[in-house]
């Protein structure tokens, strides 16, 4: 008797653990299945130890057999509960066949009808029937708990992960001992002449739930999943979200990124982020550069359609901060289309800040800045390449204007600006300084390709088609950079157009 007072204190200890550890879980996520299935595996770990704490202390058979039907519910469930756990645990293809967790609970409920309404103190049950239940559910327990650990082992296994590797450990090792427990006091000692002991197989069973509760606890085993992530992370941000595995392939991605870029979310999941870039982009999110947190400036992510779209990533690794290891990765994407339009507009306003509204060329303030910066760079570095400069005039420009109107003389002036633009090209900056008068600078141009470029352009304004007929020429002053400030580089570039002039116009005076 005082054995069967030891069980009931224990047993009714086993509930306060079950109990505990599956509320622990369940709080953990309550949109995981499993945690869910994990609580309910708990509770009915608790059910069949709450129900035998009283059948031990039965007094008579029907007593006993009240409280056994009643623990039924709980010892006929557990080995289907916890196999179903472990496939989801060890995410095997399984888990999510209706047909095979049919197959899974099926026993149970066969074993569980057979406890409630075919045994009893005043039922006269079959021999048949005895042992059909007895063998039966010996090997329904038997058979299911070596699936779990084998499926544990393998798991474990096969994963490169150390997490996983250390969790499948604690696992196995906790389901084997109070299946080696159960099956030595219940089997193998009667086999041997020796009274079994009382059935204990709650109790035994704390072990596994206590191995699992430091899988939880330690290893992150049914920690945060990535739907509640993303649900935290878009309580409080407004960026849209993507989770990757420690693979780069998606486990989440919220439905912002969704529906900005067109996918079903079946349509990621699994796969690698490269996906939704395009080549030039893909190395910036190789694995190594993943494990880094980064920001990532006006990446182009591509839509379902193949369009893409400028955004801003933030990668953020995630690590077991126990174990040191990479576990995946928080990829925080922000969309900066908006920031492109804006950027385009202050583009176009800032280049009608710089441009002469007439010609397009660049106007006289900012030719004096490009051309001061030039020269600062090469003040900063004296091998730097050579830097030439000319200022050009239209000859007799008055006279044109008066003669034939200023509508003409807008004409003649867009038209040496055009000449003088193809001329250039990519090689400098052109500029108009003030009415009649241009800039050109020439960054890596030394003094004989600058006259030579002075003089193309010279020709091709005399030669022009103009439609009034009458000849237009233009005077340049041309010189290169050796030690001058901007402003005694442009009064030389002056001073040669000035001799230019002086020397009969339509010419090129060079330094």
């Amino acid at each position: 008797m005082e054995l069967n007072n030891l069980l009931s204190a224990l047993s009714l200890v086993a509930v306060y653990a079950y109990l505990h550890i599956g509320f622990f879980a369940l709080l953990k996520n309550k949109k995981s299945n499993i945690n869910r299935v994990f609580f309910i595996m708990c509770v009915a770990y608790a059910v069949w130890s709450f129900a035998y704490s009283f059948a031990y202390l039965a007094e008579n058979p029907r007593d006993f057999y009240a409280w056994n039907k009643l623990a039924a519910f709980g010892w006929c469930s557990f080995s289907a509960l916890t196999l179903y756990l472990v496939l989801l645990v060890t995410e095997n293809r399984f888990a999510v066949s209706p047909a095979v967790i049919l197959v899974i609970f099926l026993p149970g409920a066969v074993f569980l009808f057979m406890a409630v309404f075919l045994f009893g103190p005043e039922q006269n049950t079959p021999q048949l029937i005895s042992s059909i239940f007895y063998i039966g559910d010996f090997l329904y327990n038997f058979v299911y708990a070596v699936l779990c650990i084998g499926l544990l082992a393998f798991w474990g296994h096969r994963s490169e992960s150390l997490r996983v590797k250390r969790q499948a450990r604690v696992l196995v090792l906790s389901g084997l001992i109070p299946f080696s427990l159960n099956l030595l006091t219940q089997n193998v000692l009667p086999l041997l002449g020796m009274n079994p002991l009382p059935l204990m197989g709650q109790i035994y069973a704390v072990i596994m739930v206590l191995g699992t509760y430091l899988v939880i606890d330690k290893y992150k085993l049914m920690r945060i999943t990535g739907n509640i992530i993303l649900d935290e992370v878009e309580n409080k941000i407004i960026e849209l979200v993507i989770l990757l595995n420690e693979k780069g392939e998606f486990i989440q991605v919220s439905r912002h990124v969704l529906n900005l870029l067109g996918f079903a979310e079946a349509e990621l999941l699994g796969k690698n982020i490269a996906i939704l870039f395009q080549e030039d982009d893909r190395d910036k999110f190789t694995l190594e550069k993943l494990r880094q947190e980064k920001e990532h400036e006006d990446i182009r992510m591509q839509k379902s359609t193949g369009e893409t779209i400028p955004v801003q990533i933030m990668s953020v690794p995630i690590n077991d901060q126990v174990l040191n290891e990479f576990l995946g990765v928080l990829l925080i994407v922000r969309d900066i289309r908006k920031e492109y339009e804006l950027r385009a507009i202050n583009a176009q306003l800032h280049e009608r800040t710089i441009r002469d509204s007439l010609t397009n060329l660049y106007n006289h303030q900012h030719s004096l800045e490009l051309l001061t910066g030039e020269i600062s760079q090469r003040w900063q570095v004296p091998e730097a390449e050579a830097l030439s400069i000319m200022m050009l005039d239209i000859d007799h420009f008055k006279k044109i204007n008066d003669t034939h109107g200023h509508l003409y003389g807008d004409y003649i002036i867009r038209t040496v600006s055009e000449i003088m633009s193809s001329n250039v090209g990519i090689q400098g900056y052109v500029g108009r300084f003030g009415g009649e008068e241009f800039i050109i600078i020439l960054p890596g141009v030394d003094i004989t390709e600058a006259c030579r470029i002075g003089e193309k352009i010279r020709s091709d304004v005399f030669q022009y088609p103009y439609t009034e007929l009458i000849p237009v020429t233009v005077s340049i002053g041309v010189t290169q950079l050796r030690n001058e400030s901007a402003m005694q580089l442009l009064k030389k570039a002056d001073d040669l157009l000035y001799v230019a002039k002086q020397s009969g116009r339509n010419r090129v005076e060079c330094d």
